[in-house]
Order: structure tokens, then sequence, then C-alpha cells
């Protein structure tokens, strides 16, 4: 499907979830599929996590492990040659170079019920109206180190908006973003 929509025209996001079974070789050869034989225009990545309607809860990576797991993924040029759709500071926050709390309001989730809140991996109800979401929600209850449920999150719905804030505040991160995202070779 991935090459008809290519040869079509489109361009190819994929967004791929990492869970605690995965190993950095599976990341890369998952990541070199996608990158190098599908030529995805793009590729989203995150580490699994916990929320409490995901039906298994035993796979789920921990903050630790997804630091580990994706520094050794990244080792070797890797990061730099796949066609990552993320700023360079949510890569180094999934390595533990950085880290940041999470910006759940900067990606909303709307449904059939309403704004979901604080993001759409937990449930703590609906509101009718944008306003209400982002006026009414206590945006300071939420994150790790703040709600027990958000202890191994390290979700990109969350803090891929962190990293692009830090990055648009820093004129050295800032041009490295820019650096960064010069087109790589294979698309």
């Amino acid at each position: 499907a991935i090459k008809e929509a290519k040869r079509r025209g489109f361009r190819v996001t994929t967004n791929s979830t990492f869970f605690n079974t995965d190993t950095p070789q599976t990341i890369v050869e998952v990541l070199n599929f996608l990158n190098d034989d599908l030529k995805v225009d793009e590729m989203m990545i995150s580490p699994a996590y916990a929320y409490e309607k995901a039906p298994d809860q035993e796979h789920f990576l921990g903050v630790e492990q997804t630091r580990e797991l994706f520094r050794k993924a990244f080792a070797g040029g890797n990061r730099r040659r796949w066609r990552l759709n993320h700023s360079p500071l949510f890569l180094d926050f999934l390595e533990g170079k950085a880290d940041f709390p999470c910006t759940a309001w900067a990606i909303p989730n709307y449904s059939l019920f309403g704004w979901q809140r604080p993001c759409y991996l937990m449930s703590d109800g609906y509101v009718p109206t944008y306003r209400e979401l982002v006026e009414e929600t206590d945006w300071d209850k939420y994150g790790r180190g703040k709600d027990p449920r958000c202890a191994n999150c390290m979700a990109h719905c969350g803090y891929e908006p962190t990293a692009v804030l830090a990055t648009m505040g820093s004129l050295k991160e800032s041009l490295r973003a820019v650096r960064e995202s010069v087109p790589r070779s294979g698309v």
C-alpha cells in the first residue's frame, strides 16, 4: 500500500510505536525498511506508554528503558540518516540527553464526545468547547512527577511540542533544527 501510494504521488508519513519487546536492532530494522526500502517521506516514532485504556499493560517501556533503547538504536549515525519527523531536541529527549515537561495542551484531541482532557491517552473527561479545555483544565497537575499515570510517559504527543517550543526559544537550537532538516539521501 505504501509503495502504491508513493507511486501515485502521495506523501507518506508513518508512526511507529516501540515496546519493551523491541530491541535497538529491531528498531533499526524497522526504520531502515521504512526509510530505505519503502522510502517513506517521513517517520514518526514513539515509545509505548501504559495509558489506562490500553488492553495490554505488560509491554510498555519505562523512562530509563526508553532512553537506553533509543540511545542504542540511534548510535552510529542512524538518527541523522533516517527521515524522522521530529525536532532534534525531541530525539535528544528520547535518548536522555534532554528532559522536558509534558505540554499536553499543545496537541488537543476532539471527538464526538468533545475535547478530551488533558490528552488523548488519559480518561479525565471531555468538555464541549476548546475554551473550556484550555481555561478550565488544571494543566499544572499533569506530567511526570505530578500525576502517577504520567510516570513513564515519553510519548511524542506531549513532549514533541515542548521540544519545539524549546527549539523556537533558542537561536542555537533553531539553527541546529534547520541544519538537521536538510533533506537526506534516499528520498
